[in-house]
């Protein structure tokens, strides 16, 4: 399995752009009747309002605080259909519970891994260019502004019941999905689809060890 070294950087410039993208202006908490855009910058505000609260905060209270930040991250994507096309044409040769088990370790990964560089948070700017919706579907093109880097960032969400979830993102053109369905294909081709489950729970488990 080579190294997901894009992975790593892509979902920490996702998680800096959902802290920052109040610089654009945030307008309250979103409801279902909210289009993309505004459903974005209300899980904002909660996030905000999280980290506005973790400042001088014990060890025990700051994982409380992350732990809430990942309860708004999470509700934020579709993990389920991410985990589903992280496989492709080898989600349909799984069993149900398969498939179940899959996308509780794919989202334990992206959790794990991920969310505890939410506090490289540093001043990051964003510029967002436009959003097209069409239909349940949408995509908000941006930029983030990093120093002297300027990232483009295209977010793909659909809408579910009223609310819209982001199932794939583009950083500089190249979608997450796309990497870790290479990366899972390539794994499951040598060491079938128990192998792959090895290896995530594995990643999983030296994540949670302190550092």
């Amino acid at each position: 399995m080579r190294k997901n070294i894009l992975h790593e950087k892509s979902l920490i410039i996702v998680l800096l752009l959902i802290l920052s993208v109040v610089t654009i202006g945030s307008k309250g908490y979103a409801t279902t009747k909210d289009g993309p855009m505004e459903q974005l910058q209300g899980s904002v505000d909660e996030i905000l309002k999280i980290l506005q609260a973790k400042k001088q905060k014990t060890p025990g209270e700051t994982a409380e605080c992350k732990q809430l930040i990942l309860n708004v991250v999470t509700d934020m994507f579709d993990f389920r259909e991410m985990a589903r096309s992280s496989l492709g044409k080898n989600w349909k040769s799984l069993s149900s519970e398969e498939q179940d088990k899959f996308v509780g370790l794919f989202t334990s990964l992206i959790e794990q891994r991920y969310i505890g560089k939410i506090d490289s948070y540093d001043n990051q700017k964003v510029v967002y260019k436009k959003q097209r919706v069409k239909g349940n579907k949408a995509i908000i093109y941006t930029d983030i502004i990093d120093k002297d880097l300027e990232i483009p960032i295209d977010y793909r969400l659909k809408e579910k019941q009223g609310k819209w979830l982001i199932y794939d993102l583009k950083i500089e053109n190249v979608s997450l999905i796309a990497n870790y369905r290479r990366d899972f294909d390539s794994i499951i081709r040598k060491e079938k689809f128990a192998g792959l489950m090895e290896k995530i729970t594995k990643l999983i488990e030296k994540s949670e060890k302190p550092n």
